[in-house]
Protein backbone atom coordinates (compact mmCIF):
# COMPACT_ATOMS: atom_id res chain seq x y z
CA UNK A 1 0.00 0.00 0.00
CA UNK A 2 2.82 2.38 0.92
CA UNK A 3 4.57 1.61 -2.37
CA UNK A 4 1.37 2.37 -4.26
CA UNK A 5 1.01 5.71 -2.49
CA UNK A 6 4.66 6.52 -3.16
CA UNK A 7 4.32 5.70 -6.85
CA UNK A 8 1.16 7.81 -7.11
CA UNK A 9 2.85 10.71 -5.31
CA UNK A 10 5.90 10.53 -7.60
CA UNK A 11 3.66 10.44 -10.66
CA UNK A 12 1.77 13.49 -9.47
CA UNK A 13 5.01 15.34 -8.72
CA UNK A 14 6.35 14.48 -12.18
CA UNK A 15 3.16 15.70 -13.81
CA UNK A 16 3.21 18.93 -11.83
CA UNK A 17 6.88 19.53 -12.66
CA UNK A 18 6.19 18.87 -16.33
CA UNK A 19 3.34 21.38 -16.34
CA UNK A 20 5.47 23.99 -14.58
CA UNK A 21 8.41 23.46 -16.95
CA UNK A 22 6.11 23.68 -19.95
CA UNK A 23 4.59 26.87 -18.56
CA UNK A 24 8.00 28.44 -17.99
CA UNK A 25 9.19 27.43 -21.47
CA UNK A 26 6.00 28.72 -23.09
CA UNK A 27 6.37 31.98 -21.17
CA UNK A 28 9.98 32.30 -22.31
CA UNK A 29 9.01 31.79 -25.96
CA UNK A 30 6.19 34.32 -25.58
CA UNK A 31 8.56 36.89 -24.06
CA UNK A 32 11.12 36.34 -26.85
CA UNK A 33 8.50 36.74 -29.55
CA UNK A 34 7.06 39.84 -27.86
CA UNK A 35 10.54 41.36 -27.66
CA UNK A 36 11.12 40.53 -31.33
CA UNK A 37 7.86 42.19 -32.38
CA UNK A 38 8.70 45.25 -30.29
CA UNK A 39 12.16 45.37 -31.92
CA UNK A 40 10.67 45.45 -35.42
CA UNK A 41 8.17 48.11 -34.39
CA UNK A 42 10.91 50.32 -32.93
CA UNK A 43 12.88 50.08 -36.18
CA UNK A 44 9.77 50.52 -38.33
CA UNK A 45 10.87 47.30 -40.07
CA UNK A 46 8.84 44.54 -41.72
CA UNK A 47 9.30 41.16 -39.97
CA UNK A 48 8.12 39.41 -43.16
CA UNK A 49 10.86 40.80 -45.39
CA UNK A 50 12.34 38.30 -47.85
CA UNK A 51 16.02 38.30 -48.77
CA UNK A 52 16.76 36.77 -52.17
CA UNK A 53 13.32 35.22 -51.87
CA UNK A 54 13.93 33.60 -48.45
CA UNK A 55 12.79 34.31 -44.92
CA UNK A 56 15.40 34.58 -42.16
CA UNK A 57 14.31 31.14 -40.89
CA UNK A 58 14.84 29.62 -44.34
CA UNK A 59 18.30 31.16 -44.58
CA UNK A 60 19.12 29.54 -41.24
CA UNK A 61 18.02 26.02 -42.17
CA UNK A 62 20.85 23.54 -41.61
CA UNK A 63 22.82 25.79 -39.25
CA UNK A 64 23.47 25.05 -35.59
CA UNK A 65 21.63 27.63 -33.49
CA UNK A 66 23.89 29.37 -30.94
CA UNK A 67 22.79 29.84 -27.35
CA UNK A 68 22.36 33.17 -25.63
CA UNK A 69 24.72 33.48 -22.65
CA UNK A 70 23.98 36.46 -20.40
CA UNK A 71 22.42 38.24 -23.36
CA UNK A 72 25.32 37.56 -25.74
CA UNK A 73 24.83 35.40 -28.84
CA UNK A 74 28.00 34.25 -30.60
CA UNK A 75 28.83 32.04 -33.58
CA UNK A 76 32.19 30.27 -33.33
CA UNK A 77 33.79 31.51 -36.56
CA UNK A 78 37.53 30.74 -36.85
CA UNK A 79 39.91 33.71 -36.77
CA UNK A 80 42.10 34.18 -39.85
CA UNK A 81 44.66 36.94 -40.26
CA UNK A 82 44.91 38.46 -43.74
CA UNK A 83 48.51 39.45 -43.00
CA UNK A 84 51.21 39.13 -44.10
CA UNK A 85 50.28 37.43 -47.38
CA UNK A 86 47.16 39.43 -48.28
CA UNK A 87 47.63 43.00 -47.01
CA UNK A 88 44.49 44.17 -48.83
CA UNK A 89 42.74 40.81 -49.14
CA UNK A 90 40.20 41.18 -46.34
CA UNK A 91 37.27 40.16 -48.56
CA UNK A 92 38.57 36.73 -49.59
CA UNK A 93 40.02 36.15 -46.10
CA UNK A 94 36.59 36.73 -44.55
CA UNK A 95 35.01 34.41 -47.11
CA UNK A 96 37.58 31.74 -46.23
CA UNK A 97 36.71 32.04 -42.53
CA UNK A 98 33.05 31.35 -43.34
CA UNK A 99 34.02 28.35 -45.48
CA UNK A 100 36.13 26.95 -42.66
CA UNK A 101 33.23 27.46 -40.27
CA UNK A 102 31.08 25.41 -42.64
CA UNK A 103 33.66 22.62 -42.54
CA UNK A 104 35.58 23.15 -45.79
CA UNK A 105 39.32 22.49 -45.64
CA UNK A 106 40.56 25.59 -47.50
CA UNK A 107 42.87 28.51 -46.80
CA UNK A 108 42.97 32.14 -47.93
CA UNK A 109 45.77 31.60 -50.47
CA UNK A 110 43.98 28.68 -52.14
CA UNK A 111 40.81 30.75 -52.41
CA UNK A 112 42.73 33.75 -53.78
CA UNK A 113 44.61 31.70 -56.35
CA UNK A 114 41.62 29.72 -57.59
CA UNK A 115 38.43 31.69 -56.98
CA UNK A 116 39.11 35.42 -56.67
CA UNK A 117 39.03 37.30 -59.99
CA UNK A 118 41.35 40.29 -59.81
CA UNK A 119 42.52 42.98 -62.19
CA UNK A 120 45.32 45.48 -61.50
CA UNK A 121 45.08 47.14 -64.93
CA UNK A 122 45.12 50.80 -63.89
CA UNK A 123 46.27 53.27 -66.56
CA UNK A 124 46.37 57.01 -67.24
CA UNK A 125 45.17 58.61 -70.44
CA UNK A 126 46.67 61.64 -72.20
CA UNK A 127 44.86 63.93 -69.76
CA UNK A 128 46.32 62.06 -66.76
CA UNK A 129 42.90 60.70 -65.89
CA UNK A 130 43.04 57.29 -64.20
CA UNK A 131 41.19 54.28 -65.67
CA UNK A 132 40.68 50.99 -63.85
CA UNK A 133 38.53 47.91 -63.19
CA UNK A 134 35.06 47.77 -61.63
CA UNK A 135 35.15 46.55 -57.97
CA UNK A 136 31.61 45.22 -58.40
CA UNK A 137 32.95 42.80 -61.03
CA UNK A 138 36.53 41.99 -59.97
CA UNK A 139 38.99 42.67 -57.19
CA UNK A 140 40.47 46.06 -58.18
CA UNK A 141 44.21 45.65 -57.65
CA UNK A 142 46.53 42.85 -56.60
CA UNK A 143 45.53 41.30 -53.23
CA UNK A 144 49.15 40.30 -52.61
CA UNK A 145 50.56 43.75 -53.12
CA UNK A 146 48.49 46.89 -53.73
CA UNK A 147 45.10 48.12 -54.84
CA UNK A 148 41.66 48.68 -53.38
CA UNK A 149 39.38 45.66 -53.06
CA UNK A 150 36.02 44.37 -54.21
CA UNK A 151 32.36 44.38 -53.25
CA UNK A 152 29.71 41.82 -52.38
CA UNK A 153 28.89 40.57 -55.93
CA UNK A 154 32.52 39.51 -56.45
CA UNK A 155 32.68 37.50 -53.21
CA UNK A 156 29.25 36.00 -53.93
CA UNK A 157 30.49 34.85 -57.33
CA UNK A 158 33.76 33.53 -55.87
CA UNK A 159 31.94 31.47 -53.27
CA UNK A 160 29.41 30.11 -55.73
CA UNK A 161 32.16 29.10 -58.15
CA UNK A 162 33.78 27.26 -55.24
CA UNK A 163 30.49 25.57 -54.29
CA UNK A 164 29.80 24.44 -57.86
CA UNK A 165 33.15 22.65 -57.85
CA UNK A 166 33.02 21.31 -54.30
CA UNK A 167 29.47 21.05 -52.94
CA UNK A 168 26.41 22.37 -54.81
CA UNK A 169 24.27 22.03 -51.67
CA UNK A 170 25.66 25.42 -50.63
CA UNK A 171 24.80 28.76 -52.19
CA UNK A 172 26.17 32.24 -51.53
CA UNK A 173 23.63 35.04 -51.50
CA UNK A 174 24.08 38.81 -51.46
CA UNK A 175 21.46 40.28 -49.12
CA UNK A 176 20.35 43.82 -49.85
CA UNK A 177 19.31 46.38 -47.23
CA UNK A 178 19.05 43.95 -44.33
CA UNK A 179 17.62 45.71 -41.28
CA UNK A 180 19.04 45.69 -37.76
CA UNK A 181 16.40 43.35 -36.39
CA UNK A 182 17.03 40.79 -39.12
CA UNK A 183 20.79 41.02 -38.63
CA UNK A 184 20.37 39.82 -35.06
CA UNK A 185 17.71 37.30 -36.02
CA UNK A 186 20.08 35.85 -38.62
CA UNK A 187 22.78 35.49 -35.96
CA UNK A 188 20.20 33.75 -33.77
CA UNK A 189 19.76 31.29 -36.63
CA UNK A 190 23.51 30.60 -36.57
CA UNK A 191 24.35 32.30 -39.89
CA UNK A 192 27.62 34.32 -40.01
CA UNK A 193 27.57 37.35 -42.32
CA UNK A 194 30.34 38.75 -44.51
CA UNK A 195 29.85 42.51 -44.24
CA UNK A 196 31.46 45.68 -45.60
CA UNK A 197 32.28 48.43 -43.11
CA UNK A 198 35.55 50.19 -42.17
CA UNK A 199 38.79 49.39 -40.37
CA UNK A 200 38.17 49.78 -36.66
CA UNK A 201 34.73 51.21 -37.54
CA UNK A 202 36.44 54.55 -38.03
CA UNK A 203 35.10 57.20 -40.46
CA UNK A 204 35.76 56.69 -44.14
CA UNK A 205 38.26 58.74 -46.10
CA UNK A 206 37.19 60.20 -49.42
CA UNK A 207 40.29 60.97 -51.45
CA UNK A 208 40.60 62.21 -55.02
CA UNK A 209 43.49 59.83 -55.87
CA UNK A 210 41.06 56.92 -55.25
CA UNK A 211 38.84 58.06 -58.13
CA UNK A 212 39.03 56.52 -61.60
CA UNK A 213 36.99 55.89 -64.75
CA UNK A 214 35.82 52.29 -65.11
CA UNK A 215 37.51 50.46 -67.98
CA UNK A 216 34.32 48.93 -69.37
CA UNK A 217 31.83 51.80 -69.02
CA UNK A 218 33.84 55.01 -68.58
CA UNK A 219 31.75 55.82 -65.51
CA UNK A 220 33.51 57.67 -62.70
CA UNK A 221 34.08 55.61 -59.56
CA UNK A 222 35.37 56.63 -56.12
CA UNK A 223 36.75 54.08 -53.68
CA UNK A 224 36.18 55.08 -50.06
CA UNK A 225 39.37 54.87 -48.06
CA UNK A 226 39.47 52.81 -44.87
CA UNK A 227 36.92 50.34 -46.26
CA UNK A 228 37.15 46.88 -44.70
CA UNK A 229 35.38 43.52 -44.84
CA UNK A 230 34.65 41.43 -41.73
CA UNK A 231 32.55 38.49 -40.59
CA UNK A 232 29.70 39.51 -38.28
CA UNK A 233 29.24 36.61 -35.88
CA UNK A 234 27.64 37.82 -32.64
CA UNK A 235 25.86 40.52 -30.68
CA UNK A 236 24.77 41.65 -27.24
CA UNK A 237 22.80 44.67 -26.07
CA UNK A 238 25.54 47.16 -26.96
CA UNK A 239 27.93 45.60 -29.45
CA UNK A 240 28.30 43.46 -32.52
CA UNK A 241 31.10 40.90 -32.58
CA UNK A 242 33.32 40.23 -35.59
CA UNK A 243 35.96 37.96 -36.99
CA UNK A 244 38.17 40.88 -37.99
CA UNK A 245 41.06 39.67 -40.14
CA UNK A 246 42.90 43.00 -39.72
CA UNK A 247 45.68 41.49 -37.58
CA UNK A 248 43.28 40.62 -34.73
CA UNK A 249 43.89 37.55 -32.57
CA UNK A 250 40.42 37.24 -31.05
CA UNK A 251 36.80 38.01 -31.85
CA UNK A 252 36.45 41.80 -31.80
CA UNK A 253 33.58 43.92 -30.46
CA UNK A 254 32.47 47.19 -32.04
CA UNK A 255 29.56 49.36 -30.96
CA UNK A 256 26.30 48.74 -32.78
CA UNK A 257 25.91 52.38 -33.71
CA UNK A 258 29.38 52.67 -35.23
CA UNK A 259 28.99 49.49 -37.25
CA UNK A 260 25.52 50.32 -38.54
CA UNK A 261 26.69 53.76 -39.65
CA UNK A 262 29.72 52.36 -41.51
CA UNK A 263 27.68 49.45 -42.89
CA UNK A 264 24.99 51.71 -44.34
CA UNK A 265 27.51 54.18 -45.74
CA UNK A 266 29.24 51.30 -47.54
CA UNK A 267 26.01 50.22 -49.24
CA UNK A 268 24.66 47.77 -46.60
CA UNK A 269 26.53 44.95 -48.33
CA UNK A 270 26.13 41.49 -46.82
CA UNK A 271 26.91 37.98 -48.10
CA UNK A 272 25.67 34.80 -46.45
CA UNK A 273 25.74 31.12 -47.36
CA UNK A 274 22.50 29.16 -47.59
CA UNK A 275 22.53 25.40 -47.03
CA UNK A 276 20.08 23.95 -49.53
CA UNK A 277 20.12 20.29 -48.47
Amino acid sequence: MKNKVLVTTLALCTAVCTVIADYVYTGQIYDERSAEIERYEQLDADPNTLYCGYTIEQLGEGYEKPESVFGKVSIDVPIINQFPELPIGCEITSATAVLQYLGFDVDKIYMTENYLPWDDNFTYDENMVSHGPDPYKVFAGNPYDWGYGCFAPVITESLNTFFISNDPDYEALSLENINEADIEKLINEGVPMIVWASRGMKPYKYREPATWLLNDTGEEFNWIGNSHTLVLCGYDSNCYYFMDCDDKTEITAYSKENFLNRFEENGSQCVVVKINN
